[in-house]
């Protein structure tokens, strides 16, 4: 897995920004609060997510949105993780190619790698570097080992922590410890519980004796209950025997057939009374209303209906002709001031009358162009005009210069004679120095040849007289012919000697010569040119010469050309003037109307002919206007009820007249005609309402069973006072029900005595009054006996105990859970270990030795771990962790981490975060690492630093820059 990609929407510092990253290495260089920390820890959040409790959020101060995203490049298949943090709740995004995905997919993908694992392993920084040189012998190779094979010292912290917290609890010989201290506890306990329990059985005696007396109390109780509610039930008896009595009384006496009366027939008697009268007084009004309205309707007259009829029409056309005489008004004042216009538009562009030109937007655009180009050539032509100009005045300025600077440039014979004498000068210098050089190098080598010559001599002079003298030795021997062949020896020596001779070296005079002919030559040309020649300044002179005719036959050429480019921008001028003139004369306009307004004359001409066109509609309309009102005025001439030859208004005023009297008229007609059909109608109903009333005063009187009025009132007097009796019947009924008296009950109730109802509850409250003393001793004994039992529950040394054990118990208990969890948990660290070294030891190991081996340069070639770790050195001494170098023991660390994360490159190719871990080494090794981190392919690496390398390129770098927003702070 490979960051192809960051985006960070809003993250600390960071806002805003994308980064992509390259597939094997990364340095992110930045400097001090730049975001490298926050980069990192962003890259975390978007792996594993925002919600961890060891580190702080990121909350972005400049933006509203945080989170981001990350795509990585997984063997060809893209993963993208989005994470964004709004109202306190975390958003994830993850898409597989293009699929979406949920977080229990995403752990299954990274091998359920948690934040913390990534962070100890994939993970490290110059703290972890430093850790390494506060270590002893042992706990060094501790600390690089599980580096190495586990990526962090976890399992080590963890193991000491399990030991200490194992011994807490309880010593190997079980003597000591927090578990053995309760235990002990615990058999105290028991001893002290066992002696509380036998003060137990006096308490179960008085618990005993307490249950027999309350069962006796509640026997008592119970029949004083019952009396108790006999003797309210005998009292109750006593307060209601006069309502039994009346009770019964009433019911002999509503013992007979039940009277009959129409219901409320006393008010609806008196109501029909009344309303028999009061409809005998409408009849009446009403038949003498009838005779007034039909007089009424006699008196009323009416026009006929066509003469009505024709009124109405005319009446009804007064809004239209309103209308057509606002409109013909309104027409005539349009028309005035279209005139006008159309008068002040010919004006304005000379016309003396109207034309009839056609113009279109064809034209409108050729005009336009035209002027453009008129506009755009005047400009061309004063710019030519104006760099023409320019150019006059720098050629005569070129002209100056000329002038000022030939009079002090040589000829050019004495120009080639300086430079002569210049090459000659240093021609002189070179081999003038070449000469002293030669010179004192064939001094010092005719000083050795002399050196080597005198030896020689000394040798063949010593070589002549030991031959000499032996050959003389030999005469003197006798030996003759051996001294005769030695003889040849000296004289051999004596030729050498002479002929051992110094020899001459005439290089140097060949070198001297040519010197001298330099410096005659030298001489010569010196005589030929002034004192004043200086070669530098009549180069520098010929070359601004140079440059000045350059200049100046360049600025002729554009001259010319400018000239060319006048003429031809003339010659355009004058063709599109000719075109302007030729518009205007279309156009009617006079040749001395201004170009520039032209485009304002052709939008003038179109609102003349928009404006006489809209004069002729407006003649057009007041016509037809004119023509609606002529018809109008022959109508009203043809109708003889209003007056003829006057103004509409006048017209319409005797009409409205006309036809508001009719209406009048007719409705008062309709009115009168409504009224007397609604009054007979209203008689008729009278009528028959009068016949009902007396029909249901008669069915009243049937109902009663009587025939006369006073008869009726009669009936409803005993019909009244057998239903109160009955009322109040009811009323004791109910009230002896309430009180749950049966019909049995009253009815003997009824039938006793007062007397007989007092000594029965008298006996009641006797036996009551036994019952009470011998509850008040019980309740005596029960409470000596209770005070008792209280003073032995008030002693809760027992209970104490109890709760005490139980404490104690559940104590034992959750540190026999606690002590069987650290060893289980001891056992498992063990097994791990052993079953991780078996594997991953020798693997690592080796990956480690070579990458040792490399990055030392084959100054230690291997890695060895058997009990212990070491290294060897290429001599062949093998070196424990702590005699190293403190560089070579960070590097030993780094060596390890690298090593492992190779191991697990298969189960977890995660990117591996170095935060500046190379700051203690030397340029040389920081240099090799990061070379070696380049080269690696499986992994994908990202190096923060605030130290930027030159050897990584631009494309394999990212600089961070501060925020502008704290940058204007």
């Amino acid at each position: 897995m490979k960051i192809k990609g960051l985006e960070i929407y809003g993250y600390g510092r960071l806002e805003g920004q994308q980064f992509n990253l390259n597939r094997s290495f990364t340095q992110i260089y930045g400097e001090n609060e730049t975001g490298k920390s926050t980069m990192q820890t962003f890259i975390h959040s978007l792996l594993f997510g925002f919600a961890r409790t060891d580190k702080p959020l990121y909350v972005p101060r400049f933006t509203n949105q945080y989170g981001g995203h990350m795509v990585i490049d997984d063997e060809g298949s893209e993963l993208y993780i989005e994470r964004i943090y709004r109202d306190g709740a975390e958003q994830v995004t993850i898409l597989y190619n293009n699929s979406p995905k949920d977080i229990e997919w995403l752990h299954q993908k990274f091998n359920f790698m948690t934040d913390a694992a990534y962070d100890k392993i994939f993970s490290f920084d110059v703290l972890g570097l430093q850790q390494v040189h506060q270590l002893t012998e042992d706990k060094l190779q501790d600390y690089l080992m599980q580096a190495g094979v586990f990526g962090s010292t976890e399992f080590s912290s963890l193991e000491t922590n399990l030991i200490k917290e194992k011994l807490r609890l309880l010593a190997p010989d079980h003597s000591e410890g927090e578990l053995s201290d309760h235990i002990t506890e615990i058999l105290n306990l028991q001893l002290q519980i066992r002696d509380e329990e036998v003060k137990l059985e006096r308490y179960e005696q008085l618990s005993a004796e307490q249950f027999e007396l309350k069962q006796k109390m509640d026997d008592i109780k119970m029949h004083i209950s019952q009396l108790t509610k006999l003797q309210q039930m005998k009292q109750k008896e006593m307060s209601f025997h006069a309502n039994a009595k009346e009770w019964k009384q009433l019911e002999l006496q509503l013992n007979i057939e039940p009277l009959v009366f129409p219901d409320h027939g006393i008010e609806r008697y008196e109501g029909l009374k009344k309303q028999l009268q009061a409809a005998k007084r409408d009849i009446a009004l009403r038949e003498e209303k009838i005779e007034q309205l039909k007089r009424e309707n006699s008196a009323i007259e009416l026009l006929d209906g066509s003469d009505f009829e024709q009124a109405e029409k005319l009446l009804q056309e007064e809004p239209q002709i309103k209308v057509h005489q606002k409109n013909r008004d309104a027409l005539e004042r349009d028309i005035a001031d279209k005139e006008a216009t159309l008068e002040r538009l010919q004006h304005d562009i000379g016309w003396q009358e109207y034309h009839d030109i056609k113009i279109d937007e064809a034209l409108k655009d050729h005009l336009i162009y035209a002027l453009s180009d008129k506009e755009q050539l005047n400009l061309k032509t004063a710019q030519l005009q104006r760099e023409i100009s320019q150019l006059s005045r720098e050629e005569e300025l070129n002209a100056s210069k000329l002038a000022d600077i030939t009079p002090h440039i040589v000829t050019d014979d004495l120009f080639r004679t300086g430079i002569q004498l210049s090459e000659q000068r240093l021609e002189l210098s070179q081999k003038t120095e070449l000469y002293h050089k030669l010179e004192s190098e064939q001094q010092r080598a005719a000083e050795i040849e002399e050196q080597k010559r005198r030896k020689l001599n000394l040798i063949y002079l010593l070589g002549g007289v030991v031959g000499l003298a032996t050959a003389a030795y030999l005469f003197y021997l006798q030996f003759y012919i051996p001294a005769s062949i030695l003889l040849l020896i000296p004289i051999i020596m004596i030729v050498l000697f002479v002929q051992n001779k110094p020899v001459e070296n005439n290089q140097n005079h060949i070198m001297q010569d040519e010197i001298s002919h330099l410096e005659s030559s030298i001489q010569n040309m010196q005589s030929l040119l002034d004192d004043q020649f200086d070669l530098e300044r009549q180069r520098n002179l010929r070359d601004k010469q140079l440059r000045i005719l350059d200049e100046k036959a360049a600025l002729s050429r554009k001259k010319e050309q400018l000239q060319q480019l006048l003429t031809e921008e003339e010659t355009a001028l004058k063709k599109v003037n000719d075109t302007l003139n030729r518009t205007k004369n279309m156009l009617k306009l006079k040749m001395s109307y201004e170009d520039s307004l032209l485009p304002d004359a052709f939008r003038t001409i179109y609102r003349l002919q928009q404006t006489y066109q809209q004069l002729m509609q407006l003649k057009t309309s007041m016509a037809s206007e004119q023509q609606q009102l002529d018809s109008f005025s022959s109508k009203v001439n043809a109708f003889s009820l209003v007056s003829n030859d006057v103004p509409p208004s006048v017209v319409f005023t005797e009409l409205g007249g006309l036809v508001k009297t009719e209406v009048r008229n007719r409705n008062e007609q309709q009115r009168v005609t409504e009224q007397l059909q609604l009054s007979e109608k209203e008689l008729s109903t009278l009528q028959d309402g009068f016949k009902e009333m007396d029909a249901e005063l008669k069915q009243l009187f049937k109902e009663a069973g009587v025939k006369e009025e006073s008869d009726y009132y009669r009936q409803f007097e005993a019909f009244t006072e057998y239903h109160q009796n009955l009322n109040r019947h009811h009323q004791l009924s109910q009230q002896l029900e309430e009180e749950n008296f049966t019909y049995e009950m009253s009815t003997k109730l009824s039938e006793q005595t007062s007397e007989d109802l007092r000594i029965m509850e008298g006996r009641i409250t006797d036996q009551l009054k036994e019952y009470a003393g011998e509850l008040k001793e019980q309740e005596h004994e029960l409470y000596q006996i209770e005070q008792m039992m209280k003073t032995m529950e008030e002693d809760t040394t027992l209970s104490e105990l109890n709760h005490r054990y139980a404490i104690e118990r559940n104590i034992v208990n959750e540190l026999a859970l606690d002590y069987s969890a650290l060893h289980y948990i001891e056992v498992l660290i063990d097994a791990h270990r052993q079953r991780i070294k078996g594997e991953r030891i020798p693997n690592i190991i080796r990956k480690a030795s070579e990458i040792f081996t490399l990055l030392t340069e084959g100054r230690y070639i291997d890695v060895i771990y058997h009990d212990a770790l070491l290294v060897k050195h290429k001599n062949g001494q093998i070196y424990h962790p702590t005699e190293l170098s403190q560089s070579t023991k960070e590097l030993l660390y780094i060596t390890m981490r690298l090593s492992l994360v190779d191991h697990l490159r298969y189960l977890y190719p995660f990117p591996v975060i170095i935060d500046d871990a190379f700051v203690h080494f030397d340029k040389h090794r920081k240099d090799m690492i990061l070379e070696y981190l380049m080269q690696q392919q499986a992994n994908q690496y990202l190096y923060f630093t605030c130290n930027r390398s030159a050897n990584i390129p631009a494309k394999n770098t990212i600089v961070l820059e501060r925020h502008e927003k704290e940058l204007k702070k």
